[in-house]
């Protein structure tokens, strides 16, 4: 019995091991010495990372068969844990994901973050390594020295990629702050690179309540903008020759001017300034630094001309700094990118899902004029948002104030099941007459960024139970409940869809305040009758009649003198 329990624990061993293998330093020569490896460099505080678990987790699941019918295995390594295995294999962000082949690094995946396109480079690479396996086998039969050639320039392409990968490191690559010494300092003050940089004191309560909200700051700017700290401590005189009066101190080095903050120190302050002062709002790139940044957003837009930027562009680039990137290109690489020929540029598109819509307009883009403006800003507002959502200090107020009525999944960021299931519930909405004619955007809450917001405008307490509502901005209300007095849930889209169909019969719950309401319905009055001011006047003519015909009436003296006649009955009453 003893040994039909151990013969049946081994038999069970590869049925219950993880499809993707938790990588070490003094296993991964073992483990990638044969077959095909894609392996994830990640960090467990990365934003971008717990984004991308979900997808990770499912794509090395149902991908788990490759492992028999191909060789082809799923890894992962922590670089918090082991960073210095990470610096040695010049990790420069997170996630990253390699292509290990027979012991080598032969390839980096620079595509969007997602279960499909990671899918579908992994079926390319298979398909790719095994004709390259089988030209191989052919040309060893026939000479071999065409072998050791074709090795050479396989080996030579490999480093030339990774000349390139350097060459296109963007700033902030681990998405964290640098704590900089006197010489870095005055190295970025006088360079042309921007810097995000904050002077502190370690016993400043201020720099301590601060410092949280530094992080993220950093991790949300994560190859876009350089974030370090100086502590004045250490640098007293540094930081006094850098006109440090007081702690903390924020300021933004650019092109050798440095700009101080004195705004709040919210998230989403720090991020809008940081925004607006880190560079230009259209972005000039080159097809693979294209590739790089496209990976950074879910939605951006890209400029594809000849000449010059035009005004137009950058005017509205300027109102979309805080939410929306915008990059130009005359990078021919970028035309075949999106299928697009010479003569059809100059050309604008936005970029999201993984996927590219072209602007449709005809008129000459140099044009700067209102009309235009205002076209252009209406087609971007119409499309910006992609299949989710997921909401942060730079595009909550844009969603949660705007005029489209809002899907909101209030979850946690390990509940990887059930944001699966809100990204179906999605797709199908997209996909079914129901969408028609609506104006409706899905999007995602992390519970623990927003714990308070949501206990505060939805009454939904901090756990770990996913929550689905409709939130109309619109009228201030939020709808927790469908048609039968039940609560929403994922796994019955059906009557989530029947209520986004029929609003005006849901009960809503408003998220304003009793005096928050008096205002607001106030303001509406008066916005109906300044655009209804022709019927407005009527209706106080007539209604000032009738009051003067009253007051007439019955008053107690005869009105015989004045501007309007007066009307008073005669009494013919005789005793």
């Amino acid at each position: 019995m003893k040994f039909l329990s151990i013969l049946s624990l081994a038999f069970l061993v590869p049925l219950i091991k993880a499809a993707s293998v938790e990588i070490k330093p003094d296993t991964i020569k073992s483990l990638t010495d044969s077959g095909t490896w894609l392996i994830e460099y990640f960090s467990p505080i990365c934003q971008h990372c717990i984004n991308f678990d979900p997808d990770w987790k499912r794509l090395s699941d149902d991908l788990s068969t490759l492992e028999t019918e191909s060789n082809f295995h799923f890894g992962t390594v922590n670089c918090l844990l082991y960073g210095d295995l990470c610096n040695e294999h010049k990790v420069k962000g997170f996630p990253t994901l390699r292509l290990w082949h027979n012991g080598e690094n032969i390839d980096e995946y620079k595509g969007k973050n997602f279960y499909e396109p990671v899918t579908e480079y992994v079926y390319d690479k298979i398909k790719s390594l095994k004709s390259t396996t089988e030209s191989n086998k052919e040309e060893e039969e026939e000479e071999e020295v065409t072998e050791e050639e074709d090795e050479t320039d396989k080996s030579e392409a490999v480093e030339e990629q990774e000349g390139d990968e350097t060459d296109l490191m963007l700033p902030n690559p681990e998405g964290t702050s640098i704590n900089l010494n006197e010489a870095k300092l005055r190295e970025i003050a006088k360079g042309s690179v921007s810097w995000f940089i904050k002077f502190y004191a370690p016993w400043c309560g201020h720099c301590k309540a601060l410092a949280p909200t530094w992080v993220e700051l950093a991790s949300q700017l994560r190859n876009q903008v350089n974030i370090g700290e100086v502590n004045c401590e250490v640098l007293p005189s540094v930081c006094k020759e850098f006109g440090v009066t007081g702690f903390p101190t924020l300021q933004m080095f650019q092109q050798g001017e440095a700009i101080k903050y004195t705004g709040s120190r919210s998230l989403s302050s720090l991020l809008e300034f940081v925004n607006e002062h880190s560079g230009p709002s259209v972005k000039d790139v080159t097809a693979e630094e294209l590739s790089k940044y496209l990976t950074l957003k879910d939605v951006s837009i890209i400029y594809v001309h000849k000449g010059d930027v035009p005004e137009l562009i950058k005017s509205v680039a300027n109102q979309y700094v805080s939410t929306i990137p915008f990059y130009a290109s005359k990078d021919k690489k970028v035309l075949s990118k999106f299928n697009l020929d010479s003569s059809s540029i100059p050309a604008l598109l936005l970029v999201k899902d993984n996927s590219h819509y072209l602007y449709p307009a005809t008129y000459d883009f140099t044009k700067n004029t209102k009309s235009n403006r205002d076209s252009l800003i209406d087609w971007i507002e119409k499309e910006q948002y992609p299949l989710i959502s997921k909401l942060g200090p730079a595009n909550h107020k844009s969603i949660l104030q705007g005029n489209s009525v809002v899907v909101l999944s209030i979850i946690a960021s390990h509940d990887t099941v059930n944001q699966l299931k809100f990204r179906d519930v999605a797709t199908n909405w997209y996909k079914s007459d129901n969408s028609k004619g609506k104006n409706v955007i899905f999007a995602e809450m992390d519970r623990s960024m927003w714990r308070d917001y949501v206990l505060n405008e939805f009454n939904i307490d901090n756990d770990d139970t996913a929550r689905v509502i409709i939130y109309n901005p619109s009228n201030y209300q939020y709808y927790s409940n469908d048609l039968s007095q039940n609560q929403f849930v994922m796994d019955e889209p059906e009557k989530l869809y029947a209520s986004l169909n029929q609003l005006n019969q849901l009960y809503g719950v408003s998220t304003l305040a009793v005096h928050e309401r008096i205002y607001v319905s106030t303001s509406n009055g008066f916005r109906w009758l300044a655009k209804h001011w022709f019927l407005s006047m009527i209706g106080f003519t007539i209604l000032s009649s009738f009051i003067y015909r009253y007051l007439t009436f019955h008053g107690p003296t005869r009105l015989t003198k004045g501007v309007l006649p007066s009307y008073r009955p005669v009494d013919t009453h005789k005793d």
